[in-house]
């Protein structure tokens, strides 16, 4: 390789540019600014991309943030639930325990002695159906009875 062989491709490039036309000139410049506002469009493109997809992956973000924030306290609220329920459970076996207690106590012919005894002495059936956990219609014949004798 001589000395100036590495200028070789531009002198030739220059000679091959002098001998064209001025028209073919334009078409060749015109072309290469059509080819250079074609590659900017194609980057401004890809960017306007890449912004999309992290605008869009911040709110996939912050959705699935609010949602779990939701599940959190739903799950929250379902647990609360679970205990009230369980309180009414217990609570209602023992009103039933109280309730069969009591149911036994009124078998107990003591039970409608001490009632008879109570509306012997002069207390309204009313007041007797509430105070002993009687019907009206139970505290209405004993105090009936009460007085016939």
């Amino acid at each position: 390789m001589t000395k100036y062989e590495y200028l070789q491709f531009p002198m030739e490039f220059l000679e091959w540019a002098q001998n064209l036309s001025e028209a073919s000139l334009l078409g060749i410049v015109l072309s290469l600014v059509g080819i250079g506002l074609l590659m900017y469009m194609v980057r401004a493109r890809r960017t306007e991309a890449v912004v999309t997809e992290t605008t869009q992956t911040a709110q996939t973000d912050s959705l699935v943030a609010a949602l779990e924030s939701k599940i959190e306290a739903q799950n929250s609220a379902i647990s609360m639930l679970g205990d009230r329920v369980l309180a009414l459970e217990e609570y209602l076996e023992m009103l039933g325990e109280r309730q069969q207690r009591s149911d036994a106590d009124k078998k107990d012919s003591r039970f409608y002695e001490q009632v008879s005894v109570m509306a012997g002495q002069g207390m309204a059936a009313p007041e007797l159906a509430q105070r002993c956990g009687i019907s009206a219609s139970e505290a209405d014949l004993i105090t009936a009875l009460s007085k016939a004798h």
